[in-house]
């Protein structure tokens, strides 16, 4: 494997939205490589745009791309050992998430401006964004899914701090589901499109007309 060093990065918002998105679909390999994963059609360009040049700005690094045989998934690669070993020094450890219970770090915790961004990344990944048909059409919902409850825990208390309403977590420990938060107020999903926002288009194509006179960058 060759070994890439790194531009060592400052605390700033887009690297805290990095970490948000490797907490979300990014995978830590000990003393090898960080690796994102996304699905080859509908993430397509979020994983090869905007996480590849949010990976090069940040890291100096040219990231690799793969595309799985059988399933739909596109992986892009980071490969460097002094990148895992930086990021364990920020607060990301190499391994299974859910295991380690790794959670946001204190320094994005304690910045309203870097937990917006993380809360990005996250949601970037691990959300979802639906129209509540056929029963409520013109109302949709905002969810968020994590197998680690204490993230998921972490990300509803931080959006109740930025005064949205938030559901309490669903589906603990029932089978074949895994744990959820909801945004459902439409004052709520607004706030959250132009406060907040996405970065992925899948999220924005479906959302975007809610907000028009917004950007929805954050």
């Amino acid at each position: 494997m060759l070994l890439k060093r790194i531009k060592v990065p400052n605390k700033s918002e887009e690297l805290a939205e990095f970490v948000g998105i490797v907490l979300g679909d990014g995978h830590i390999e000990h003393d090898k490589m960080v690796r994102i994963v996304g699905n080859s059609k509908s993430d397509y360009e979020y994983i090869t745009i905007h996480v590849a040049n949010l990976s090069m700005n940040l890291f100096g690094i040219e990231p690799r791309f793969h595309l799985h045989k059988t399933f739909n998934a596109i992986y892009l690669s980071l490969s460097s050992k002094e990148l895992v070993l930086y990021l364990s020094e920020i607060g990301l450890k190499s391994g299974n998430k859910t295991i380690n219970q790794v959670t946001m770090p204190d320094w994005i915790c304690n910045n309203g401006c870097f937990l917006k961004a993380c809360i990005r990344g996250l949601y970037d990944t691990d959300g979802s964004v639906y129209e509540l048909l056929p029963h409520w059409p013109g109302l949709f919902q905002i969810c968020f899914t994590a197998k680690n409850i204490k993230l998921l825990n972490q990300v509803r208390e931080a959006l109740l701090s930025f005064g949205y309403n938030v559901s309490q977590i669903s589906n603990i420990g029932k089978e074949n589901t895994t744990p959820r938060i909801y945004i459902t107020r439409k004052e709520c999903v607004r706030k959250f499109y132009s406060d907040i926002g996405f970065k992925n288009p899948k999220h924005n194509k479906k959302i975007a007309h809610l907000a028009p006179s917004s950007s929805g960058q954050g």
